[in-house]
């Protein structure tokens, strides 16, 4: 057997996508060879044992010839396949990090939802306060100002986390539309919020 149909023996040993390859060679191969073959069978046994050197030779050559083209369409067929599978293997691993990156800032909004939400209805009470707020004395003004404090430090925490996971998901979608363009990523100007 000779250095490529060896190779395509042991691949298809080894890899599901190389039998299928060579179940589909083997179609191609018989559909395209036998006709020929038995016709040049149906000649020899016609002519029999008087068949001259020169036709053997020239039958020889054909079949060698013949077997030549395969082998090379079996290498062919052998590297396209190779840069198939480097190719799923490398989408496979981009698809993967992306959502690893989803699940995070999934975690990441989910997480903060809460915290917004109970900002909000801080905010919204002290808005709807029916009665101004009357301070007593300075311990009451000390107080009303560090709680007044601790708002606004949380309201800037939240605000600098949305930014990020913001900066993140526009980062996340440049990386998208990069891998994958067309509408399907957003890349059509529409973008994602």
């Amino acid at each position: 057997m000779s250095g490529p149909l060896r190779r395509l023996a042991v691949a298809v040993r080894v890899n599901p996508v190389w039998a299928r390859v060579q179940r589909k060679l083997d179609t191609v191969v018989a559909v395209r060879t036998d006709p020929a073959l038995q016709d040049v069978r149906d000649h020899v046994e016609h002519v029999g044992t008087d068949v001259r050197a020169e036709l053997r030779a020239e039958l020889q050559a054909g079949l060698d010839a013949l077997r030549r083209t395969v082998d090379e369409r079996c290498d062919a067929l052998a590297g396209e396949v190779h840069r198939l599978e480097d190719e799923l293997r490398r989408v496979s691993g981009g698809l993967a990090e992306l959502w690893e990156h989803h699940g995070r800032v999934s975690f990441d909004v989910d997480r903060l939802g809460p915290h917004v939400a109970a900002l909000e209805v801080r905010i919204a009470d002290r808005e709807r306060a029916e009665t101004p707020v009357e301070v007593g004395g300075p311990e009451d003004t000390t107080e009303a100002r560090r709680l007044l404090d601790d708002v606004v430090r949380e309201h800037e925490r939240i605000r600098v986390r949305f930014s990020g996971i913001a900066l993140y998901e526009e980062r996340l979608r440049k990386l998208e539309a990069a891998r994958w363009p067309g509408p399907a990523t957003g890349s059509d100007g529409a973008g994602t919020a």
